[in-house]
């Protein structure tokens, strides 16, 4: 019992990882766009603030939670309590140090709580997880706004593309993740997009709302009305294209997160590269 609870609280601890270090690399997409320069603590502050909202999410059991998640459910939740604590106490530091507004982070964990365990308003009861595409609208809206909280202050016409930009990837990318927990939902009564279109449907809205304002951004950038990298648009959108339409199921698969959550990270890595290739270029000549 020991050891299966040791592997539990190790798998919930660990569970968020991935996608607080995409947290963080976003919001340096997103400094990118802005035309910002950047200071390191700032993209460690979205991760803090993304592996602490997630993780209480996790620690915080749920219905579908216990369905889905049966590996963490002996888990120890003191320690991942101990630890949500020590990132946000350490990421108010880190905005108090660079005088941005320090309640920031509280922000998405609060919404994190509510979309969790919901919230009562007199005789009535309300969770944020229930119903179609709510779920979806609110942590897509959440990361969105967190974002330009920390980017902020920029162009308005920027700020506002910014947060349309994030809130359609952190959208789509919760309703990738619901596909593999369709089972799990559907016992709980959750009507997610997967559930309530069926796989195939739910895949092309993805494809049609990703696709769309991608387009338009780009359109954008070509007529010299917005400052937004076109290699950025460009790898986003083609790479948004793929997951989708590889990931975009209730296959189990290993490579869903790394691919989904680490678009980032390979976004930049490829950036560089194109980017010492053409000095490399220019040089030659």
């Amino acid at each position: 019992m020991v050891e299966v609870s040791l592997r539990a609280t190790i798998n919930l601890l660990n569970a968020s990882t991935v996608v607080a270090i995409s947290g963080g690399l976003r919001l340096y997409v997103a400094f990118l766009l802005a035309g910002k320069n950047m200071d390191i603590p700032i993209p460690l502050v979205m991760t803090l603030i993304v592996y602490s909202t997630y993780t209480l999410d996790r620690t915080v059991n749920c219905t579908e939670d216990e369905i889905n998640r049966t590996e963490e459910s002996n888990a120890n939740k003191v320690f991942a309590y101990i630890l949500v604590c020590i990132c946000l106490i350490s990421a108010v530091l880190i905005l108090i140090q660079n005088r941005i507004f320090p309640l920031i982070p509280f922000f998405p964990v609060i919404i994190g709580f509510m979309y969790t365990k919901g919230f009562n308003i007199g005789d009535y009861s309300i969770k944020l997880k229930q119903g179609m595409g709510v779920k979806n609208f609110f942590v897509a809206f959440t990361w969105a706004l967190t974002i330009v909280f920390l980017v902020y202050p920029a162009e308005s016409l920027s700020l506002f593309l910014i947060f349309i930009l994030f809130f359609i990837k952190s959208f789509i990318n919760t309703v990738i993740f619901d596909f593999k927990d369709v089972i799990g939902d559907s016992q709980a009564g959750l009507k997610t997009m997967p559930v309530y279109f069926g796989e195939s449907k739910a895949k092309l809205l993805l494809q049609l709302i990703q696709s769309s304002f991608h387009i338009c951004l780009i359109v954008l950038a070509i007529f010299n009305l917005i400052k937004f990298e076109m290699f950025v648009l460009l790898y986003s959108w083609i790479c948004g294209i793929i997951y989708i339409s590889l990931y975009a199921n209730s296959k189990k698969t290993i490579f869903r997160s790394i691919v989904v959550h680490g678009e980032w990270a390979h976004m930049l890595i490829f950036r560089r590269l194109a980017i010492q290739l053409s000095w490399n270029v220019f040089h030659s000549i």
